[in-house]
């Protein structure tokens, strides 16, 4: 038998290598340069809403609270439309301190499609027919791992309790939580034509979530899109906002400037710790209310 192939043969080889080579070479690029888009945030649909007329006849400033038996539904959004065409959602932001009084920091993934590399609270977005303390179990159970095995429920419309069980099923935590602000605060951001002039406009709740014990004795399991986390008292908190506001007020505020003078909505690129001063006002408003509650 002959060791040398037909030249037909030959080019055959030589066109699937190629193939091989450029499928592989495109494919790297792709995943490389493309951020990563997690299931569960293409699979969200975002309950939508319009304000009443008590409000609709003015532009409500960022942090106004919105008493929320005033909003109108309006459908059902994926997240991604809602933030495209600003659409009025509801959302959640958590603050976790354990029994020492320590608050969870999270540290988002370089590969999140929203502000990758920064740091946050935990929040979530209300889900369709999901009621506001349903959203804060789901975010304790996807978030952290833990699983809600029992709920107190009070008379007290902005408190409740839950109880939770560690992922390894070997400790039960009784959490008491409640809501910092009397409504949720109106969060406004435009993003201008950097992201396409999109606008998140959400009705954020604030709550405290207090952990029984100090968090080195709770298993907690973070989700996937969570690069890092710490722990930081409140005072190391308030430094923190301070710090990240003095060091990029300025050029957030520079380039909203120009913007404005183009005629276009843009709260500022994003900057900071924080991914840029619109989240991290909101931030600086829970930590305000905190210090009052606390």
């Amino acid at each position: 038998m002959s060791c040398i192939w037909p030249h037909r043969t030959y080019g055959v080889v030589i066109l699937f290598l190629l193939a091989c080579f450029l499928h592989y070479f495109f494919w790297h690029i792709d995943v490389a340069s493309t951020p990563i888009i997690t299931t569960k945030s293409k699979q969200e649909v975002l309950p939508t809403y319009v304000f009443s007329s008590q409000y609709a006849r003015q532009e409500i400033p960022h942090l106004t609270p919105v008493n929320p038996s005033t909003l109108i539904p309006s459908g059902s959004h994926p997240i991604d439309e809602a933030h495209r065409n600003g659409y009025l959602h509801t959302g959640h932001c958590l603050f976790i301190m354990d029994a020492s009084g320590l608050l969870l920091f999270l540290k988002r993934s370089s590969d999140v499609v929203t502000c990758p590399s920064t740091w946050s609270i935990l929040g979530e977005h209300s889900m369709a027919k999901e009621e506001a303390r349903d959203t804060v179990v789901r975010g304790m159970e996807e978030e952290l791992g833990l699983k809600q095995v029992g709920r107190l429920e009070t008379s007290d419309s902005s408190s409740f309790f839950a109880d939770f069980q560690t992922m390894n099923k070997k400790d039960t935590i009784h959490v008491a939580i409640q809501n910092i602000t009397q409504y949720p605060l109106y969060y406004i951001r435009h993003y201008g034509p950097r992201l396409d002039n999109r606008i998140d406009s959400q009705l954020t709740y604030l709550w405290l979530v207090r952990l029984p014990k100090p968090f080195d004795e709770i298993q907690i399991t973070l989700d996937d899109e969570v690069a890092d986390h710490k722990w930081i008292s409140l005072e190391e908190f308030s430094d923190w906002i301070e710090d990240d506001a003095r060091n990029y007020d300025k050029e957030e505020e520079k380039s909203k400037t120009l913007q404005i003078h183009k005629g276009q909505k843009d709260d500022g690129p994003p900057s900071g710790d924080f991914c840029h001063h619109t989240i991290r006002s909101l931030y600086a408003k829970g930590l305000d209310n905190l210090k009052l509650l606390l």
